[in-house]
């Protein structure tokens, strides 16, 4: 991997190991938290957002048994 941490959405599911869906879905329920795992890098008043992921907190928090994570 290189040195960058923040992936567009399709790039972080092949990177995860997951579906661009369960990526989308694991945001949707409050998984993943805003800001640390998620960032929303749209333009302002942008109707549609474009979401990235980081990486190495992800992996640690899918590395985490489901019953031990947090909902945010």
């Amino acid at each position: 991997m290189s040195d960058k941490t923040w992936y567009f959405t399709n790039e972080a599911a092949i990177l995860l190991d997951l579906t661009d869906k369960k990526l989308r879905e694991l945001n949707r329920l409050g998984t993943l938290k805003m800001g640390y795992h998620v960032r929303d890098v749209s333009p302002t008043g942008s109707k549609r957002p474009t979401l990235q992921f980081h990486i190495e907190r992800c992996t640690e928090l899918l590395c985490t048994p489901p019953e031990k994570r947090k909902t945010y």
